[in-house]
């Protein structure tokens, strides 16, 4: 049994060509006070001995082609932590002394008066200084990959089944 559409596209073929057959008849007949043209008909003899059928499949073929996937996005925010760091520092400090000097002994040429004698006392200070140090890289690179996908779809094959029933006539 051929299923229904296969006899469906059989029958538009069948149909298509009997008409392109009945127009190439009256093609071949040109009426010179009635007669035919022998030339065309020898044409659409050898044409209606021999009736062609396509049987035509769908191939699947695949290929790739080139999409976006993604993207990969990079970000830097500034992030701010308090950080301590201990600093030696040196400072001077002055100590007073008196002292008992010898009795008796004769000051050189010093007046007596008013006098001032100035010390300068030094200290260290702290001093902070930031300067930006490169502490890591990063690197962000594209590799292509081969990989291999399996595709499966549906494809449609036509089927042709001929039904001889010329065996029978002869016989009888």
């Amino acid at each position: 049994m051929v299923p229904r559409e296969q006899t469906s596209n059989f029958k538009e073929v069948r149909m298509d060509r009997d008409k392109e057959r009945a127009g190439r008849r009256e093609a071949g007949r040109e009426d010179h006070h009635g007669k035919e043209d022998l030339h065309g008909r020898e044409d659409l003899r050898e044409e209606e001995e021999e009736l062609r059928v396509q049987r035509t499949e769908e191939e699947l073929r695949a290929g790739t082609r080139e999409r976006e996937a993604g993207q990969v996005r990079v970000n830097k925010q500034v992030r701010t932590e308090r950080e301590q760091v201990r600093v030696p520092t040196r400072h001077e400090e002055v100590s007073v002394e008196r002292v008992p000097v010898e009795e008796g002994r004769e000051a050189s040429e010093a007046e007596i008066g008013e006098d001032e004698v100035v010390m300068p006392v030094t200290e260290e200070e702290v001093v902070t200084e930031k300067r930006p140090v490169v502490k890591e890289e990063i690197r962000v690179r594209k590799d292509a990959v081969q990989d291999e996908e399996v595709v499966e779809e549906d494809v449609r094959k036509e089927e042709v089944d001929v039904d001889d029933e010329t065996t029978a006539r002869r016989d009888r």
